[in-house]
């Protein structure tokens, strides 16, 4: 996977070995114990917003200052599909198209993980990492969220997303924001 994880920490497996147990196993737990160990990581922050942190960088094409930013937010911000997403593009600009088949292979199963969770309805919403995940599963969906609010439904903290085309997308931040 990539080099940000490569060394497993004192404490358990490597963050990648753990997305690779999950990408083979698909499994709930095994998802649930990734989601615990990247919560657990140096730096975690729930708030991060990756396109902030290295898309000026990728914008002027320094892509090595945009590696060097995501690559400071780990290993807090693995399983991030704007992190992963960002590196692949840095190392795109640098060359370097091992590490970009790598990157965006961790950014679409961040994305699948996330899909994972439920359906994305009010009834099964997607449980997500970060704020930002919300934003990167709108993306890839090619849907804009045109108004975010933070509700209560049955205990839950739920972010609903009204989008542009219509449609709504719920999220369970519960582990994020209380509402």
């Amino acid at each position: 996977m990539s080099a940000h994880t490569a060394h497993p920490p004192p404490d358990g497996p490597a963050l990648s070995d753990l997305a690779l147990v999950w990408a083979r196993t698909r499994s709930a737990a095994d998802l649930a114990a990734l989601r615990e160990a990247v919560r657990g990581s140096a730096g975690f922050d729930p708030g991060l917003d990756v396109v902030a942190l290295a898309g000026p960088a990728l914008a002027r094409g320094d892509h090595a200052e945009a590696a060097s930013l995501v690559h400071a937010a780990m290993p807090g911000a693995f399983f991030s599909p704007s992190a992963h997403a960002a590196l692949a593009a840095a190392h795109a600009g640098l060359g370097d198209d091992a590490r970009v088949r790598a990157e965006r292979t961790l950014q679409a199963l961040a994305l699948e993980s996330i899909r994972s969770t439920g359906d994305g309805t009010r009834e099964r919403p997607w449980s997500v990492l970060r704020v930002s995940d919300e934003y990167d599963v709108l993306r890839a969906d090619r849907r804009t969220s045109r108004q975010q609010s933070l509700l209560t439904v049955h205990g839950r903290s739920l972010d609903r997303h009204e989008c542009d085309d219509g449609s709504e997308a719920w999220f369970d931040v519960s582990g994020l924001v209380r509402a």
